[in-house]
Parts: C-alpha cells; sequence; structure tokens
C-alpha cells in the first residue's frame, strides 16, 4: 500500500539521489546527474513547505521512498492561478499504479486549495505511459517544443506542454 506524506527537508539527500541516478538516462530529465544537489532540493521542499499555492510530496512503499512530486506555483501574479507539477516514480517501481495515486492526492489537494486553477507540467514526447496517464485524468496537449532536450549524442527530443484546469 502506497503512503503519501508531505516532503521534508530531511528527504531531500534521498530526493536528490533518486533524481541524479534517474538522469543518468539520457533524456529522462532535462538535469545532468551532477547538476542535481541536496542543497536545491532542501531549499525548494521549505520554500514549498511555506507556501499556501505549493506542495512537495513523497509516495513511501514500506517506509521507502519510492517517488516524489511538486505542484509548485507560478510567482508572478498574472500567474498566480497556475502551479507546474514534477513527478518521478522512480524507475523500479513504474507501472505499479504510484503514479495514478500520486496524481489523484495532488488533484484532490488542488481542487481545495483556493487559488489554484490549473496544472502545467511537460512530458517528453517520447514518454508515452505517462502521456497517456495524464490524458487518463484529463490533461491535454497546450503545445509542443521541438528539439527542446539535446541529448549527449547530438540528437533531440520534443517536450509536450500539457495542462489540466482544475474544477
Amino acid at each position: 500500500m502506497v503512503k503519501i506524506r508531505k516532503a521534508e527537508v530531511a528527504d531531500a539527500p534521498i530526493l536528490a539521489a533518486a533524481e541524479a541516478k534517474i538522469a543518468e538516462t539520457a533524456g529522462y530529465l532535462v538535469s545532468r546527474p551532477d547538476e542535481i544537489t541536496p542543497d536545491a532540493f532542501t531549499t525548494k521542499i521549505a520554500d514549498l513547505s511555506q507556501h499556501p499555492r505549493g506542495l512537495y510530496i513523497v509516495a513511501l512503499l514500506e517506509d521507502k521512498i519510492v517517488a516524489h512530486a511538486m505542484l509548485d506555483p507560478m510567482s508572478l501574479s498574472a500567474l498566480a492561478h497556475i502551479v507546474r507539477l514534477n513527478i518521478f516514480v522512480y524507475p523500479e517501481f513504474q507501472r505499479q499504479r504510484i503514479g495514478q495515486t500520486i496524481m489523484d492526492y495532488l488533484l484532490t489537494w488542488a481542487k481545495q486549495t483556493p487559488g489554484v486553477e490549473k496544472i502545467e507540467l511537460l512530458v517528453r514526447a517520447t514518454n508515452k505511459p505517462a502521456i497517456a496517464l495524464y490524458e487518463k485524468i484529463g490533461f491535454f496537449e497546450e503545445g509542443r517544443f521541438k528539439k527542446r532536450l539535446k541529448l549527449p549524442d547530438g540528437s533531440y527530443i520534443d517536450d509536450l506542454a500539457m495542462a489540466l484546469f482544475v474544477d
């Protein structure tokens, strides 16, 4: 049974290590492994824990963190109704409905949070399972960023911009 809880600053090294491991596979993340630091996670977790429209969570199986996600509010007044979604289900735990559980939690939270009207995300155009999950939930494609991610071998991957209006 997957448990969800708010991320804590003490989780930062675990989350950074997990993302660095994911980033070893070219094209999964924009960041390269050496660009991922626990300090950045510490700052983001602390910032979102203080923001009324921000949320950083972790998913646990048997007390082990197996995924993390955040809804990060836009800072400008004209964009304050939008949160940006980032979700990371660690590779060995994918296709076990953990992503669905996290998304259900985030959407429930967003619907209950004043001021959150829209969720946006970017997803690699090659990540068919994630796109299928987002579409199943109700996200729609808003655009495509061509050749957004340049891989070490010189090839490119497009990113899809997707969104969901919170009702």
